[in-house]
């Protein structure tokens, strides 16, 4: 009797695609700016260990009152 292989190929892969369960909508946002100020944002969230989206968002959030 011969073995019957799984065929591997296509499907969804294991975490692949969005995370589930975010309620809010999302929406990508491009600014140009001087090297040195994406440099310094970039250094600013490694240094507050934020992703720099979300250090923006609490940038944002702090000026906007």
């Amino acid at each position: 009797m011969a073995e019957e292989k799984k065929d591997t190929r296509g499907g969804a892969r294991p975490g692949a695609g969005r995370p589930k369960g975010i309620n809010k909508p999302y929406k990508s946002f491009a600014v140009t700016l001087p090297v040195e100020y994406i440099d310094k944002i970039k250094d600013a969230a490694d240094k507050h260990g934020l992703s720099v989206s979300k250090f923006i968002q609490e940038a944002v959030d702090k000026y906007e009152q």
